[in-house]
């Protein structure tokens, strides 16, 4: 199949989040779902894969956008925000790119969203111009330090956003190699949707360089990277990479921003569950975001989801969201703890906590943060304060009810292996109504999970009755041979 035009994370397009402008939607509908097409064209997995580290089974992880989770922004503030962090239960810290932000004023190296964000600033953290330095903006070296430090000392990991399919105009590996960037026939820089170039891997030179780039964050105290759309990447540069970082660290966790189960099989421990994630955001809020061209109705939208996670090894770990940086950058007025009440939040986090996969909490949700938010908005720019997390949440009805939630949600992860090693099967007898359920098994011990996502009343034969928004978690009779799935 042949690769549409494409980038990496949501800074003008990404065609897997369908992210970008109104006037390029044709680009959009055919480009976002190459990465689920191609997964789906791949066949059954049949290679073993390597096991994912013990704890990366039953984590929690929490992302974290330096710029929008503290209103100084850096990483003084968000260090000492890591003791609460730590109390949802949280396992794994995910920060979104910190390294230095290409600063040439030039509009037309920018991406189409950062220009429409209207903060006028060069400084998007996903065009970047030196892999291996901070940004000012948020510290230093030894700030990043200080960081880890105490997010290690509190039994917490840390991972960090890798951003290599491309780079800023002005990035230093244009002076040190001069075959840095792709170019086409005419000896033109290839550039992508987001009018930034794109680095060539063809190059051994840059390839060195950008996994010793990998080994200095690991030096450091990164335990693992999510790398932003990482099956526009060569296969072959992450098999080399992760080969050579695992015998720095054979703990490294790799997290794809894609969902190729060869990419999966043979350099990474997860993938992304957009299937999943968009089909919940969806069914909370339709006037946000939305992956591709979703089916209408929910049972349709669950079938592809169930098509797309039987192409993925059986024992894969699929990263779940309802949040993140671009959703919450570009739902505005639209994210779901804006439109909807705080349960209708609350059951779709419980789904997405239980279900087979690992979980992402975006900075504030665990509050049920509602507050307009922009990655965009760089420290400087008297309006990024409104951008950031509210935190004054906490103290509300509904950020006490989410916080109880996310908490008492990551001890059931932590505590009962059922979550962690048991096996799923779906119900699907409440789709059609919008209640979603599956059960968890191991061994002898079944347990039923189900929510209805909806904000009318259901009963549903085999499961029950439903209030708006309610969940249920409970023991599953035992399975017989007319059991569905």
């Amino acid at each position: 199949m042949k690769r549409p035009p494409r980038a990496g994370g949501l800074k003008g397009v990404n065609p897997v989040k369908n992210k970008d402008a109104k006037d390029n939607r044709s680009v959009k509908k055919n480009a976002a779902f190459f990465c689920l097409a191609a997964a789906l064209a791949a066949g059954t997995a049949a290679a073993a894969k390597r096991p994912v580290p013990e704890y990366l089974k039953k984590a929690v992880v929490y992302q974290v956008v330096l710029r929008n989770f503290t209103r100084d922004g850096n990483f003084k503030a968000a260090t000492a925000m890591l003791d609460h962090v730590r109390s949802a239960g949280v396992d794994v810290v995910y920060l979104a790119p910190f390294v230095e932000m290409d600063r040439d004023m030039d509009p037309a190296g920018w991406s189409p969203r950062q220009i429409r964000s209207g903060f006028g600033s060069p400084k998007n953290s996903y065009r970047i111009s030196d892999y291996d330095k901070i940004d000012p903006e948020y510290g230093g070296d030894a700030d990043f330090k200080v960081f880890n430090d105490r997010a290690h000392a509190l039994g917490m990991k840390v991972f960090m956003d890798l951003v290599y399919l491309h780079c800023g105009p002005n990035n230093v590996i244009k002076d040190k190699f001069p075959d840095a960037f792709q170019r086409d026939e005419k000896g033109e820089v290839r550039m992508t949707y987001w009018r930034f170039p794109y680095v060539n891997f063809k190059s051994k030179p840059v390839r060195r360089y950008l996994i010793d780039s990998m080994k200095h964050w690991m030096r450091l105290g990164c335990d693992g990277f999510r790398c932003d759309v990482g099956d526009a990447v060569p296969l072959d540069f992450w098999v080399e990479a992760v080969g050579e970082c695992r015998k720095i660290d054979p703990q490294l966790v790799m997290i794809n921003e894609g969902t190729n189960p060869e990419w999966l099989e043979k350099a990474f421990d997860a993938c992304y569950a957009w299937p999943w994630s968009f089909t919940l955001r969806m069914a909370l809020n339709p006037k946000g975001i939305q992956y591709g061209k979703m089916k209408p109705t929910l049972p349709e939208r669950m079938d592809e989801v169930r098509a797309y996670e039987a192409k993925l090894p059986a024992d894969s770990l699929m990263f779940a969201f309802l949040d993140n940086h671009d959703t919450a950058t570009d739902d505005w007025e639209n994210r779901f703890d804006r439109v909807q009440p705080v349960e209708a939040g609350n059951a779709a986090f419980v789904l997405t906590f239980l279900r087979r996969g690992l979980p992402l909490v975006f900075n504030g949700n665990e509050i049920a943060d509602n507050a307009n938010n922009s990655f965009f908005a760089p420290v400087e720019h008297p309006a990024r304060a409104y951008k950031t997390v509210d935190w004054a949440r906490a103290l509300q009805p509904a950020g006490r009810a989410r916080l109880e939630l996310i908490r008492k949600l990551s001890k059931m992860r932590h505590e009962d292996a059922i979550w962690s090693e048991g096996t799923m099967e779906w119900v699907k007898d409440g789709e059609a109504k919008g209640v979603i359920a599956f059960i968890r098994a191991l061994d002898t011990r079944r347990m039923l999970v189900a929510a209805n996502l909806t904000g009318e009343s259901v009963t549903i034969d085999g499961l029950g009755a439903f209030k708006p928004y309610e969940y249920v978690i409970r023991e599953a009779p035992p399975r017989t041979g007319n059991s569905r799935k």
